[in-house]
């Protein structure tokens, strides 16, 4: 599509940059870079808008795309509600599994075509949780599209994700591997896999963990960074793992997790040292299956149903539960300390 004469330019710089495209405006018979991109969408939205507000310019015929869409969308939806950057990483590849639509104009988009792309993405042996995390993405952005009235429906909702089936049921950790780690505190690490297992933690509240969460005294620590608002919560450290805390709040860094130099670990990185305590202990177990073990050693334990579901920052299925029920840190102690 040509372009108005004074609308400015995009172009594509040399070299190995972070932001390669810049949009160019001409003055005093000279281009001016206004600013950089790193993506060309980015920067041809960015034009769309400055000759709008500018030069009441806009260009004839032009039809949003869904491309276009995603990169108005993000910034909007990042301002608003600060996602973390585990959660815009999944954005990211959920956008990548929606490639077939990038081009097209969102009035063309039916729901057939956003079923293909989940039907794809099942195609390729990928996850139910990765069909949900696409149409997740697929929700939030039509329904900004049509806030700002780009378009006129929304799909998601109508489409079909299948059964979910386990790739890998979650199990808990036997008697034997729990002594064994006790047994193998000396292996660095290993006291970060029996803090998940009495507390109920997910890895990601874990490594978000600062040391100013961490209440030695009343015994407690807090979880201000969580996947769901259920998991903002209080957990008591249970006796056993008191001196494990206590340690890590005495070693370097911000956070309770830290290597030598104090340096945190993301989940990638934490994945590492996990795989490879693993092979030490002779055990095959993924990090939520910490979680899924401290949920089955509760109920083993009998501890109260309303106290489990606190600790491990699930939420009431029970209206009386939510509303009415309340579990101090004294009580829901007594329910961690059941756990041997």
């Amino acid at each position: 599509m040509r372009k108005p004469n004074g609308y400015g330019s995009v172009k594509k710089l040399t070299g190995n940059r972070r932001r390669p495209f810049v949009f160019l405006v001409s003055q005093e018979g000279k281009q001016r870079p206004l600013a950089y991109f790193c993506t060309q969408i980015e920067a041809e939205i960015y034009a769309a808008d400055y000759n709008k507000k500018h030069n009441n310019k806009i260009l004839s015929g032009h039809e949003i795309t869904f491309a276009e869409l995603y990169y108005r969308w993000l910034p909007f939806h990042i301002d608003k509600y600060q996602p973390a950057k585990t959660t815009l990483c999944s954005y990211k590849v959920a956008f990548q599994h929606c490639l077939s639509l990038h081009e097209m104009p969102l009035i063309k988009i039916k729901y057939h075509h956003l079923q293909r792309v989940i039907d794809d993405v099942k195609r390729k042996g990928l996850s139910y949780s990765s069909c949900k995390k696409v149409r997740s993405l697929l929700s939030l952005m039509f329904k900004y599209g049509i806030m700002m009235e780009y378009c006129n429906k929304n799909y998601a909702g109508l489409l079909n994700l299948g059964r979910n089936k386990a790739v890998r049921p979650h199990k808990p950790f036997t008697r034997q591997k729990i002594n064994k780690l006790w047994s193998n505190l000396h292996i660095e690490g290993i006291d970060t896999i029996l803090i998940l297992i009495y507390t109920g933690m997910r890895v990601g509240e874990l490594l978000n963990l600062t040391k100013d969460n961490v209440y030695l005294r009343q015994k407690y620590l807090k979880i201000t960074k969580s996947k769901t608002l259920s998991g903002l919560r209080s957990i008591p450290i249970h006796d056993k793992i008191f001196p494990l805390i206590q340690r890590r709040i005495n070693s370097p860094g911000k956070y309770l997790i830290a290597d030598e130099q104090g340096n945190s670990y993301n989940y990638s990185r934490y994945r590492t040292l996990w795989n490879k305590l693993m092979k030490q202990i002779n055990a095959k177990y993924s990090t939520h299956d910490c979680r899924h073990t401290c949920a089955t050693l509760l109920d083993n334990a009998e501890a109260n149903p309303n106290a489990k579901r606190r600790i491990l920052g699930h939420s009431g299925g029970d209206i009386t539960d939510k509303t009415y029920t309340h579990k101090n840190l004294k009580q829901l102690r007594k329910a961690i300390n059941k756990i041997k």
